[in-house]
């Protein structure tokens, strides 16, 4: 029909006139042209497949892309050939369809078409999903871009799941899309999870798009990762149109937070306090419901229970501005969020959960009560919704580092790690800075609480040159949830602590609490994540070393503490080799925040590795999937994780 050409005319011409209006190529793209200082490694037939209509931006070659705009809609007048063939093939879709693919070549998940360029102008005429095509990938020399990365871990994504409609702007994306969907990282699609997936981002993307998400420099496979982490993906695909658009509207502030050059903002000290009011009783609306929830209790956990001691501090600091409750034993797994949802609906301003495991029951109750403030005690998983606090334990185990390697009457040190999550990996790595600080020629033998194997106990006692180690705390029952610190294995078997980290919670609670109560919560925030990270200058972080230790010991220990706190002393030298002697440098003078609490490599002087996803336990695997290190979710024979 001449009417639709008239109709596909203008707005071909519309784009025409926006892209010379933004100083860019009004035609489409000619992947030739693209290709010619690209190092193309293989090429890949995919067969027949449906290409996403968005995904089709260009040509393969430069023969006549001049005839469409960027959008494929037709530029040349209505009384020319091309305009009569484009009409006739207009009618030819209305009657019957067409059915002819396409043919086309895929670069870096975008598609070029060599022949069928009408016919796509037509379908995209027509508003079509996708049209099918026959397909080869073109895969380029991989580099350090962050094209680049994203491209290989879709790629991996690709394999398991054969989806190529959803696109990320940041690296991460794929993996964290293939956990939120239920699937583990290795994990192949169904011809059944394929159709569902389909369906609902089909579903997604359209309501998305209707609140104007196509303005946003965002993704849309960005904003999908946000609605997923609230809610549940089985639930999702049960969702109606209607109820999937109002749960978009809620979250829709933490959307565009995306678009903002750091969404998270970092908080490495305390803000300073203001000045009490003298003589001023605060109003009894003023008055802060806290509530604490743990997975465990204050009598079997010694985690839980350095978290409750921080609550006289809170009510002899706040005394009738705030009433404290306390609910332990949430199971994680079967009614953290029922139990999260009930708190919330009996009125609490203030949530602090102290389990990471907790962060995505938080994050799905927070969506529906936007008034009350939600903690959990969880590192780099900020979201606008959760805040999250921790304290910044690889200060802690440097200090510790250098404690075990006067110690020890070998050069050999043993180090317990807890799981494979943020922070871990910087921990260990700052324990063996220390220990080559006063041992050059030290070595650290790993171990994982994660994994447990009898054959390799976690006092190293099958290691006699092992006497020395960072573990669990001894004075605790072996059946409890201990915490962790450095200690002696005497002669006897006895083990003796030499030294371990305090966690002052009420230094936490106070800061925060008292923030919400003087009016400067929202302060600088403008509604961003917020990371509470704080370490021994803030008073969060503390040691209580063995009074059997060296007066010089302490002496020195205390000097480093200081040079810490200080600023003096950074624990990481600009040049730092991971195992295999390869080379790890900051990006910076020195290692950001950001960079250590990503950091997944291990020290050289480290025998053991980072324990890989599909060797942890279901109760572990749970952890990893909300704050694991993502090396660690992928297939070892991944290309990504080599």
């Amino acid at each position: 029909m001449m009417e639709d050409y008239k109709a596909a005319l203008r707005a071909g011409q519309r784009a025409y006139r926006a892209c010379v209006a933004r100083g860019q190529s009004p035609y489409l793209a000619v992947l030739d042209d693209i290709l010619m200082n690209v190092n193309i490694v293989s090429q890949e037939d995919l067969g027949l497949i449906n290409i996403p209509a968005e995904q089709i931006v260009g040509t393969k070659t430069s023969g006549r892309h001049t005839a469409f705009a960027p959008n494929f809609m037709p530029l040349l007048g209505p009384d020319t050939e091309f305009a009569s063939k484009w009409s006739n093939l207009c009618d030819a879709h209305l009657s019957e369809g067409i059915h002819s693919p396409v043919t086309a070549y895929e670069f870096l998940n975008r598609f070029y078409i060599q022949e069928g360029n009408k016919r796509v102008s037509v379908l995209k005429h027509f508003d079509a999903a996708s049209i099918p095509g026959t397909v080869t990938r073109l895969i380029p020399a991989r580099n350090d871009s962050t094209e680049s990365r994203i491209y290989y871990e879709f790629l991996d994504f690709y394999k398991l799941s054969q989806i190529n409609e959803v696109n990320f702007s940041r690296p991460g994306g794929y993996a964290k899309l293939q956990k939120l969907v239920c699937k583990a990282s290795n994990e192949a699609w169904t011809d059944d999870d394929r159709l569902n997936f389909k369906a609902f981002y089909t579903m997604f993307r359209q309501q998305y798009l209707a609140l104007g998400g196509g303005q946003l420099p965002l993704a849309v496979g960005d904003a999908l990762l946000v609605y997923l982490s609230v809610y549940r993906y089985s639930d999702a695909c049960e969702a109606t149109p209607a109820q999937l658009k109002a749960q978009l509207t809620k979250l829709w502030d933490e959307i565009t937070v995306l678009t903002q050059p750091q969404a998270v903002e970092l908080s490495l000290e305390p803000p300073a306090a203001k000045p009490p009011l003298l003589n001023v009783r605060i109003p009894r609306l003023t008055e802060l419901k806290v509530a604490f929830l743990h997975e465990h209790d204050a009598q079997t956990s010694a985690w839980v229970k350095a978290q409750q001691e921080a609550l006289p501090v809170l009510a002899s600091t706040f005394q009738d501005r705030v009433i404290l409750t306390t609910r332990e034993h949430v199971d994680s797994f079967v009614d953290a969020g029922q139990v999260i949802e009930e708190v919330a609906h009996d009125g609490a301003d203030v949530i602090f959960t102290s389990s990471i495991r907790m962060h995505t029951a938080c994050l799905k109750v927070a969506a529906q009560h936007p008034k009350t403030k939600f903690l959990n005690c969880s590192l780099n998983a900020p979201h606008p919704l959760v805040r999250t606090y921790y304290p910044r334990t690889y200060e802690a185990t440097y200090l510790l580092g250098i404690l075990a390697g006067i110690m020890s009457p070998t050069n050999w040190v043993g180090f317990v790690g807890t799981n494979p999550i943020y922070g871990v990996p910087a921990a260990i790595n700052a324990f063996a800075q220390g220990l080559k600080t006063v041992r050059p020629e030290g070595r650290i033998l790993l171990r994982w609480a994660c994994l447990p194997d009898p054959e390799h106990p976690l006092d190293f006692s099958d290691r006699p040159e092992i006497t020395v180690f960072y573990a669990r705390d001894s004075r605790e029952a072996p059946d409890t949830f201990r915490d962790y610190g450095l200690c002696r294995r005497l002669p006897s078997g006895l083990l003796q602590p030499l030294g371990l980290p305090v966690w002052r919670w009420d230094i936490f609670y106070q800061a925060i609490i008292r923030s919400i109560l003087d009016g400067t919560w929202e302060t600088g925030a403008n509604g961003r994540a917020i990371n509470y990270w704080w370490g021994m200058k803030s008073g969060a972080v503390e040691l209580s070393y063995s009074q059997e230790l060296p007066g010089g010991t302490l002496q020195l220990l205390d000097l480093v503490e200081k040079q810490l706190q200080d600023g003096i002393l950074h624990i990481f030298p600009i040049k730092s080799y991971a195992q295999g002697h390869k080379l790890c440098s900051p990006k910076g003078p020195i290692y950001s925040p950001k960079e250590l609490m990503e950091m997944d490599w291990l020290d050289e002087c480290v025998e053991g590795s980072l324990p890989h996803y599909d060797e942890l336990n279901a109760k572990t695997r749970f952890l990893v999937d909300i704050n694991g290190l993502d090396i660690i979710k992928q297939a070892p024979d991944s290309p990504a994780a080599q």
